[in-house]
């Protein structure tokens, strides 16, 4: 398996470049050229950018990797958050949902952003903002109102979310909403499949492309 060395990335713009960096030299190392290329590097961009958009006392390590004709773009994010610090992200996330969609990433990275949160938890606290659950929560993007049972793992896969659109009712406003931000995204166009994971503290997304 070839891969990139691993970088921890934030919100600032010196760690973001030096990750990108990092994606062009790969990129060459693979002797990939035009399109390949840059939809490779695109899908990196997107994920570096959704990492500088997200909130909250976090580490997140970026790297990319090639085995067999695959290409994967990876993050693992984790955190070490007290009560009183996942209470206030909540509130920022309550909040948060008034505004303007963010399109696909945005809501990716509010998969991992409320993943980080501690499922468990998160489920405790809700019930004092009021509102459901998928509101904050990584089962936001699965199938419309569904939720899944207290305390078992959560995983979320773009294929999935794919096929649970394809049942839905097309008519249905929030159904029009989600395909028509897939139509309008770059990593939904072009990933093979997107997957994120939660493991107590910890969340990691693979976008694969090949």
């Amino acid at each position: 398996m070839d891969k990139t060395k691993e970088l921890y990335i934030s919100d600032t713009e010196e760690k973001a470049q030096k990750a990108l960096d990092t994606v062009d030299a790969f990129i060459n190392h693979q002797g990939l050229t035009g399109k390949r290329a840059i939809h490779l590097r695109l899908l990196a961009e997107e994920t570096i950018g959704m990492v500088k958009a997200m909130t909250g006392d976090y580490q997140a390590l970026f790297w990319m990797e090639h085995e067999d004709g695959e290409y994967r773009v990876k993050l693992l994010a984790k955190t070490k958050m007290n009560l009183e610090k996942k209470e206030e992200l909540l509130s920022v996330a309550t909040s948060k949902k008034n505004a303007a969609a963010k399109g696909f990433m945005g809501k990716i990275g509010d998969i991992i952003e409320n993943g980080l949160l501690n499922f468990d938890e998160v489920m405790s606290l809700q019930q004092e903002y009021g509102g459901g659950a998928a509101d904050f929560t990584m089962c936001g993007m699965g199938a419309p109102g569904e939720l899944p049972p207290m305390g078992d793992p959560l995983i979320w896969s773009l294929s999935n979310y794919k096929d649970a659109l394809d049942e839905a009712d097309d008519e249905e406003d929030d159904v029009k909403e989600a395909n028509d931000e897939l139509e309008k995204s770059i990593v939904a166009s072009l990933a093979k499949d997107v997957i994120v994971g939660v493991k107590k503290d910890s969340v990691d997304m693979t976008i694969i492309w090949s």
